[in-house]
């Protein structure tokens, strides 16, 4: 997990050009010394197509860098710090001059690999903003197209023109590995390790750069299906039965330990569209603005109590948790990071923790007769 938070904290938006970033002309050798930094320091462990997925602030990417030091392991002297915080915030915050423009240019990566990724593919767009994960995959639509010419070589007999799957092979916009993928990072593994394609070519021969490629290819066919995009129509989703729907609500699903249809889901079918009461019934957090492993949402945002063995609990809204380091910043601002030990006590408070599990038993007809019920909550 922390590969992947590092390989999203480190990813370049790009409109699909290969070009090297266009450097100011009233400060070129500046610009150039601190593209050089940045590459230098960050380039160690990630390629430099894997950079800055989404704009930070001044503190966002302080606090990145600060924890790629501490927690990661990432090697930076002082001086790279403030180089590299100063590129950062000059190309990638949303303030920007380049973010205002609406994209970068390419970033050309050790090796002369190109830049990998970039905006939403502009012929179709994708999600809305701040749909999905905070690391979610930024489509390159030039390396969309030629990531479809691989999949029609390989991949689509048995994964089908939509990526949907067939007899043959799974639906790859519900893959488990695929949603997890960010530019080849779960695919490309697979691959290496053998994995059937239709011209009975290995595999393993793929290259890292038609990886990549294949992975922009079926993300790109993946946001097809979101809001957001051109291609996207939403379809009558209101299937399932009331009646039902409440039984679930009250009985199996729980909700009526939380919720109430005359208390805070009072009007709620009249507030919310059909789409827009499924997104928020089966992935709330998403829908609160919540990011997980990067802040969340100020209004119910998920908290840790971390208390070092021997010594005082610290708790504050979660920024990053994973096997070997925790990290939260307190009331006051101030950014915490340790390394987890076996006598430290680790608790989490996440609010949307009921919906979570429910996922894990959550049939699709539960799900349609659940949106129903409240729908008809006027």
């Amino acid at each position: 997990m922390g590969l992947l938070l590092f390989g999203a904290i480190l990813t370049v938006l790009t409109p699909g050009s290969a070009q090297e970033p266009v450097i100011p002309a009233s400060a070129p050798a500046a610009a150039a010394n601190a593209r050089e930094a940045f590459l230098r320091a960050c380039t160690k462990c990630h390629p430099a197509d894997r950079v800055t997925a989404q704009p930070r602030t001044r503190a966002g990417w302080e606090e990145s860098i600060v924890n790629m030091r501490t927690a990661r392991g990432a090697v930076f002297t002082d001086d790279e710090v403030a180089t590299v915080l100063e590129y950062l915030v000059s190309e990638h915050s949303p303030d920007s001059p380049a973010q205002a423009a609406g994209g970068r240019q390419g970033m050309q990566g050790e090796g002369g690999r190109a830049g990998g990724r970039g905006g939403q593919a502009a012929g179709r767009g994708g999600p809305r903003p701040n749909v999905g994960a905070a690391d979610r995959h930024r489509v390159d639509e030039v390396a969309a197209e030629r990531g479809q010419k691989t999949y029609a070589a390989e991949c689509v007999t048995c994964h089908g023109p939509s990526v949907r799957g067939t007899e043959r092979g799974p639906n790859l916009v519900r893959s488990a590995v695929m949603l997890r993928d960010r530019y080849g990072s779960s695919i490309g593994p697979l691959l290496r390790q053998g994995h059937p394609m239709q011209t009975g070519t290995p595999s393993a021969s793929l290259t890292d750069e038609a990886i990549t490629d294949l992975s922009h290819f079926i993300w790109h066919r993946i946001n097809d299906t979101l809001r957001g995009s051109r291609v996207f129509v939403p379809q009558d989703i209101l299937t399932g039965d009331p009646k039902a729907g409440a039984t679930y609500f009250r009985g199996e699903g729980g909700c009526a330990s939380c919720h109430s249809p005359t208390g805070d889901l009072a009007g709620y079918g009249g507030r919310y569209s059909p789409v827009d009461i499924q997104q928020r019934f089966v992935f709330p957090g998403a829908s609160a603005g919540a990011r997980r492993g990067g802040g969340a949402s100020s209004a119910r945002p998920v908290t840790v109590t971390v208390t070092p063995e021997g010594a005082q609990p610290v708790s504050g809204v979660l920024v990053s948790l994973d096997d070997f380091n925790v990290a939260l910043r307190e009331g006051a601002g101030e950014y915490r990071t340790w390394r987890r030990t076996p006598g430290m006590v680790v608790e989490k408070q996440d609010p949307f923790t009921p919906h979570v599990e429910l996922l894990d038993r959550l049939t699709d007809k539960a799900m349609h007769d659940v949106v129903a019920y409240l729908e008809s909550l006027k």
